[in-house]
């Protein structure tokens, strides 16, 4: 049991760690548009619905988690669309990538022309439904959201002298991460425990049922979820659609730090009701056309 609590905190560490730098830059962007005469959260949100979600599908496919909670953060602030950020959640491919590549020298792994397939296709999907979503919901979060009621909240003293965003950035940066290794400790070792590799193949294999569990597995923001998902789709325990429903679902930290940072919780909810309904409903396509 402790080298099972032991294995789960160094995990919690390291997925921490590897998202400080993209937290810490999307925190200071943050800093310098709020210091900004000529730009602010406004004007980034109007290049944000004409060309965010392309941008964010793009950056989704980059294989870090911590992306996702960037854009999570950007939203919270007003800074981009919703559209934007759920489709780097829906790119967003976590640890998929590794685990695909590391099969490459099995017997019966897939083709690199496989991996790249998938990675473009969760890429064009994100892209696609980011779209989609601002089209369709984007007024209904288009709320009032700004940096200065962000730092009012969470006491980071941006007004402060002239050359503090590298601290206000830092202070913020500090405040997730210990947050994502707190919670990814206790979901890891939850995980684990429960051991969901081990579900029945049979329920993972079932036509809709399997797409529906399994978006609903994907929404567990744990590194863990995205492993699990690809190695059942390595091993044949579930089909093409099974992983993208999963997968797509699947947005690494970014729903953690959207529940962190955004403060409506009726629009977080919404969020991940979007996210998982376009998911599991993408996931059941793709298993009944390929």
């Amino acid at each position: 049991m402790l080298e099972l609590i032991l294995d789960c905190a160094l995990d919690a560490l390291k997925d921490g760690a590897l998202s400080i730098p993209i937290l810490f830059i999307a925190y200071l962007l943050m800093e310098l548009l709020e210091r900004s005469k000529r730009m602010d959260e406004s004007v980034l949100r109007s290049y944000s619905a004409k060309a965010g979600p392309a941008v964010g599908g793009l950056l989704g496919a980059v294989p870090q988690c911590g992306i996702s909670g960037a854009a999570a953060t950007l939203f919270s602030t007003g800074a981009i669309t919703v559209g934007t950020m759920l489709a780097v959640f829906f790119a967003t491919s976590d640890e998929m990538l590794p685990v695909m590549l590391s099969s490459l020298t099995e017997e019966n792994g897939i083709g690199i022309g496989q991996i790249a397939g998938i990675v473009a296709a969760k890429a064009g999907l994100g892209i696609a439904l980011g779209y989609a979503v601002d089209a369709l919901f984007g007024r209904r979060f288009a709320r009032d959201k700004n940096i200065h009621d962000f730092c009012e909240r969470e006491h980071c003293e941006c007004e402060d002298e002239e050359g503090s965003a590298l601290h206000a950035a830092l202070v913020h940066t500090v405040k997730i991460a210990v947050m994502l290794i707190a919670v990814g400790f206790a979901l890891g070792l939850i995980l684990e425990l429960v051991g969901a590799e081990r579900l029945s193949a049979s329920v993972f294999s079932r036509p809709v049922t399997g797409e529906l569990l399994l978006a609903l597995l994907g929404l567990i923001p744990n590194c863990a979820v995205s492993v699990i998902i690809t190695q059942a789709y390595l091993t044949g325990i579930v089909g093409l659609g099974g992983l993208f429903a999963g997968l797509l679902s699947n947005a690494g930290i970014g729903m953690l730090v959207l529940f962190r940072t955004n403060r409506d919780m009726k629009e977080n909810l919404s969020v991940v009701a979007i996210s998982y309904v376009l998911s599991a409903i993408t996931g059941i396509v793709i298993g009944m056309v390929l």
